[in-house]
């Protein structure tokens, strides 16, 4: 083949195709980080656009307006709080005590964070409170999962004294929750879930500082 050919036969070679999946991801990473800078109404499809480094008519073919990516990083910020929580939890080498403390030391510091402070902000507004259950609802379900079993381990080994398991799991996730109901200044929070921590230890039936 001629040096020409080969040149040719390059030129003609299709480009990788990007997962449609990945590029919207992408589209609403660099939203996300938009509206941390300017807020949500002072953020247009434009700056998106921008910070993306995509066209305006690409975005339309990933999203169809503002609200519409707004609503897929709102997604994305609770999906990744559940898995950085399951990330967080110690192994079963650790007591049960100390994997709901871990767990909840994580809770705080993520509710801490400047980066997750403003998207959380926005979900607990009054307005976004039909949202807001939408997308926490999985994140229940995941938290849920994660204490029934750090619960179950403590009746196996006797650290935790309950008579039923589902129960005394969903007082552990009613006070956590209980919190950010209350309003609780994110400066606050994490105060306030160690608290929450003490009193739900106390109720499974824990001796001493895990």
């Amino acid at each position: 083949m001629t040096d020409r050919q080969s040149s040719f036969g390059s030129a003609m070679s299709p480009r990788p195709r990007i997962d449609r999946g990945t590029k919207r991801a992408a589209v609403a990473d660099a939203a996300a980080k938009v509206f941390a800078e300017r807020g949500v109404a002072g953020t247009a499809v434009s700056d998106i656009v921008r910070a993306a480094g995509i066209a305006q008519g690409t975005f339309y073919l990933y999203f169809d307006s503002k609200d519409d990516i707004l609503l897929a990083v709102a997604e994305q910020f609770v999906a990744s709080l559940g898995t950085a929580l399951e990330s967080s939890l110690p192994g079963p080498e650790a007591s049960a005590p100390e994997r709901l403390k871990s767990l909840v030391q994580a809770l705080g510091s993520l509710a801490a964070s400047p980066a997750n402070a403003a998207m959380a902000e926005l979900l607990h507004r009054p307005e976004n409170r039909a949202l807001h259950d939408r997308l926490t609802d999985p994140l229940a379900e995941r938290m849920f999962v994660l204490v029934e079993g750090i619960v179950d381990q403590g009746v196996a080994e006797g650290s935790m004294q309950v008579d039923d398991l589902a129960a005394a799991t969903w007082f552990v996730l009613s006070g956590l929750q209980g919190v950010e109901r209350a309003g609780t200044p994110v400066a606050r929070m994490p105060a306030a879930l160690d608290h929450a921590l003490v009193l739900a230890l106390r109720a499974l039936g824990v001796r001493g500082e895990p």
